[in-house]
């Protein structure tokens, strides 16, 4: 009995992570921080599921990420920057209670349908109401949000596969609302990062799980697809042709400065959010071509940004700003290879420990991996148009992931 109170509790606390993910701006922690001190209570009796092999993988590389990153911070005295990574310190204690108590995948699906379900009609609202850019105001940060509520329409795909192969009439209801609004939302916030990878991985899952659907599962489709486009489409539309126009600008503004002379080196000429985009990995490459091992560091990160635009290979623009905008190359340049193999061992551990199931894995263990493959897919997809795990929303969102995933996917594997 306890052992089934303790089940339903985690459960509940995973559909109320993913529901209210991103009901208001701050709403994303909300879950976590109960789950967080869930974990920390019982931990003296769930710390031992972390010793098993694929368990030791994950959490060692979630401790691996929060240690390189306290090795570069704390000689240069940036202790800041070990804020956000100490969330995957959380996230260890929060896996192994739900390696202890593995939350139900039904109840998780219905909290990313419903959660899924409540941005779209959040961005709608915002859009169609308030004549506002949605998602984007208020406190919440477009370029996060979009890819959260991306990966949320994408378990809602997967939520709908999942009730088709288990008959579950009232999640296929809500895992279809999930799909059309959920989609909505990054198309309406313009959160064009979210758009690299999602579609790919969206229709994977329709294509991989398509002897699942029956004609009126193709018409559910294609109904949602119709509303996502009539409803979101024109708006993202508009986004598509703004980016085009700035990547022209930008390379305008290149073109223009290689045939005349500049009188001051220090004003950017590159403002489009693309172009700057653009500005930024190029100098972060350069950055780790001269320092490959180790990278800037924290402390002489702007210090050779700067000798770069006095020697004219960077654009002073690049000055204004801390991060590269994309993961891999943030990381690159201020920890070298050392920081890039650490973020790919990061991304790659839970895809390993998972790479065999159990022989009697059923079902449900198998969409749960298929669920944590999809959650580093996307994430992966966001790193590279902006530093997603650098912000306090981006790290919980893709640890929790991981490790909510993963505990059902290994479901019983510890206690075996």
């Amino acid at each position: 009995m306890l052992l089934t109170s303790r089940q339903q509790l985690t459960s509940l606390l995973c559909l109320a992570y993913f529901a209210t993910l991103l009901i208001t701006p701050e709403s994303y922690k909300y879950a976590a921080i109960l789950l967080a001190v869930a974990g920390l209570g019982l931990f003296p009796g769930t710390w031992r599921q972390l010793k098993t092999p694929p368990a030791m993988l994950i959490s060692g590389a979630l401790l691996l990420y929060f240690i390189v990153t306290l090795f570069f911070a704390i000689p240069s005295e940036h202790y800041s920057q070990i804020d956000m990574p100490s969330r995957v310190l959380l996230a260890i204690i929060i896996f192994a209670l739900l390696l202890q108590y593995p939350p139900s995948l039904t109840v998780v699906l219905y909290g990313c349908s419903i959660g899924a379900s409540a941005v779209g009609l959040i961005a709608l609202y915002q859009h169609y109401i308030l004549d506002i850019r949605a998602l984007s105001t208020g406190g919440y940060m477009s370029v996060q949000v979009a890819g959260m509520a991306a990966s949320l329409s994408v378990f809602s795909i997967l939520a709908y596969i999942y009730s088709c192969q288990h008959t579950l009439p009232t999640l296929k209801k809500i895992a279809f609302l999930g799909i059309t609004l959920g989609f909505t939302a990054p198309l309406l916030c313009g959160g064009r990062g979210s758009w690299v990878i999602t579609p790919f991985v969206a229709l994977w899952a329709v294509f991989y799980y398509r002897k699942h659907f029956q004609f009126r599962d193709y018409l559910a489709i294609a109904t949602s697809v119709a509303l996502i486009i009539v409803t979101a489409v024109l708006p993202a539309l508009n986004r598509g042709e703004a980016a085009i126009s700035e990547f022209n600008d930008y390379q305008e503004a290149k073109h223009t400065e290689l045939i005349t002379e500049q009188e001051n080196k220090q004003t950017p000429t590159v403002t489009s959010s693309t172009g700057i985009r653009l500005e930024l990995w190029k100098t972060a490459l350069l950055l780790a071509t001269e320092n490959p091992i180790t990278g800037t560091g924290y402390n002489k990160r702007l210090e050779e940004k700067q000798k770069l635009v006095e020697q004219g290979h960077a654009d002073p623009v690049v000055t204004h700003m801390r991060r590269a905008h994309n993961q891999f190359f943030e990381e690159l340049q201020v920890k070298g290879l050392v920081g890039f193999s650490t973020l790919i061992v990061l991304l790659a551990a839970p895809w390993l420990a998972t790479r065999k199931p159990k022989i009697n894995a059923n079902a449900e263990q198998q969409l749960a991996t298929v669920l944590l493959r999809c959650h580093l897919i996307l994430i992966a997809g966001y790193m590279l148009t902006q530093h997603y795990i650098n912000a306090h929303s981006g790290i919980l969102f893709f640890s929790l992931g991981v490790v909510i995933f993963a505990s059902m996917a290994l479901r019983g594997e510890a206690r075996d």
